[in-house]
């Protein structure tokens, strides 16, 4: 996530409040980067050529490496065994509410004893802007018994954070489990969240329940957050979405752009796969789109005002060209990059971005996302600052907006637990994003930016589509004994 304007506003959504004395934004960009170019058209008159599910070639190690390897040549493929998640929303004319489907095909790398999902549309602060998830009914193969639910810091009065669907007797690693969902969205008036709508528009994200398992560690039921922020873990999945809205209206989503099918009664249904996503976005309204390429990445914007779309694909080319020059190819075929209304700043999902309010600063910083959460995924729970420290980092490298080098005295450490904060927001904001962008940019200059880079550029291919630890970053950085010394001292390593 990010929010506008400000460096402390880089910061994952970040109250307007904390803003209130918050510095600017200094943009500053280079000619020198690279732009790429490409001709645009409207969604009814242009059919997206059709593009590899990778930007470059893969390799086919889908196990994690136990010690120091030699930096592969490209990005480490999906794991073969990842989840299989299919959705489908069913988007109510008034765009209010909505119901859905999901059905998961997962298989454990360990003995399991039930299956988790988080409901994200329970946390406090947003139940209390309107939206709620209400899962009506779950059910699973082998034995499985009846759903659970468990309070786990969602709000009073939600169905609670998670749900629990229990087995009988123990189902072994390997083991192919089969589960089936139903539930309904109710959507509030538009806040700076994932939920919402306003002016004719809704959105939901992270919206279906959301299978909690980390391979090689197991479920994630850490309590959901008392303010704004990521809370989630989950593996890449091969997802199908399908959404049906008001014939009217025009969907911007995950996946690769489509165009609605006419479904009789004056709806259209409108589906995308993508190969490899923790989770999806949606967003539904009279918006206006303009699809153009940029390199090797077909781009997508959509908004209420055509004017609106130009100063967008503005800035993707200069977050594209950075990105790929600091970290390596662009991790998926497509972006999506959808305008709401209000204000607020941006928050990032696989292939596509909902941006409530839109400039440079939180155009490039939610790009960087895809690089770090989508392909390089983390615990946002746990170990937040491995996604939002580095698209600060990245952020500023691009823009030249150098970090405060203040922001390494702050008095917490960098890999602290986001339900460690309480409802401290301020504190875990300035912190995660902040105090970590400050550390990367410290390490960077301790062991030479020639070689930080590259070590970076190592660890973004061995950790692609798995979810990395801090101590997996060590490693990728063990030839660089002062970057580490830095980052230990912020407490972003141990």
């Amino acid at each position: 996530m990010a929010v506008a304007p400000g460096r402390a506003a880089v910061a994952c959504c970040l109250a307007s409040a904390l803003l209130a004395g918050g510095c600017t934004s200094s943009i500053s960009l280079s000619d020198a980067l690279p732009t790429a170019s490409g001709p645009t058209a409207s969604v009814g008159s242009s059919t997206l050529p059709s593009l590899p599910q990778s930007s470059s070639p893969t390799a086919s190690a889908s196990t994690r490496p136990t010690g120091p390897a030699p930096c592969p040549s490209a990005y480490a493929a999906p794991d073969p065994k990842r989840p299989v998640v299919k959705l489908s929303f069913d988007v109510a004319s008034d765009l209010h509410s909505v119901t859905g489907t999901e059905a998961v095909d997962f298989t454990p790398d360990a003995d399991i004893t039930e299956l988790v999902f988080r409901l994200t549309a329970n946390t406090a602060p947003t139940f209390a802007a309107g939206n709620r998830v209400t899962v009506t009914s779950a059910r699973a193969d082998h034995g499985a018994g009846r759903p659970t639910y468990e309070r786990a810091g969602a709000a009073a009065g939600s169905q609670g954070g998670l749900l629990h669907i229990p087995f009988a007797s123990k189902v072994a690693a390997g083991t192919t489990v089969h589960a089936d969902l139903q539930f309904r969205l109710q959507l509030g008036p538009g806040a700076f969240d994932r939920f919402g709508y306003q002016r004719g528009v809704s959105w939901f994200a992270s919206a279906q329940p959301l299978l909690a398992w980390e391979r090689g560690y197991g479920w994630h039921t850490e309590p959901m957050l008392q303010f704004t922020a990521e809370s989630a873990t989950s593996e890449a999945a091969r997802t199908d979405l399908s959404v049906t809205v008001p014939a009217a209206d025009v969907v911007l989503m995950s996946g690769r752009p489509t165009s609605g099918v006419a479904v009789g009664a004056g709806r259209k249904r409108w589906h995308a796969t993508i190969d490899a996503a923790r989770d999806v976005s949606v967003a539904v309204g009279p918006f206006k789109i303009r699809d153009v390429r940029i390199g090797a990445t077909a781009v997508r914007v959509g908004a209420l005002r055509s004017d609106d779309l130009a100063a967008i694909i503005a800035d993707e080319r200069i977050a594209l060209a950075g990105l790929e020059r600091y970290f390596g190819p662009f991790p998926f075929p497509n972006l999506t990059l959808t305008l709401l209304p209000g204000q607020g700043g941006g928050i990032e999902y696989p292939s596509s971005i909902l941006l409530l309010g839109s400039e440079r600063v939180v155009d490039v910083h939610e790009t960087a996302h895809q690089y770090f959460y989508a392909m390089v995924g983390d615990s946002q729970a746990q170990h937040a600052w491995l996604d939002e420290a580095f698209a600060s980092y990245a952020e500023q490298l691009i823009d030249h907006d150098p970090a405060s080098p203040k922001d390494l005295n702050l008095p917490d450490p960098v890999d602290k637990p986001t339900a460690g904060y309480g409802t401290a927001a301020a504190r875990y904001y300035a912190t995660t994003y902040g105090k970590g962008a400050a550390a990367l940019h410290a390490a960077r200059a301790a062991a030479g930016a020639t070689k930080f880079d590259a070590a970076i550029r190592c660890y973004v291919r061995t950790e692609a589509w798995r979810i990395a630890e801090p101590a997996d970053l060590k490693t990728a950085l063990a030839g660089l004994p002062g970057a580490l010394a830095v980052l230990t001292r912020a407490g972003a390593l141990k």
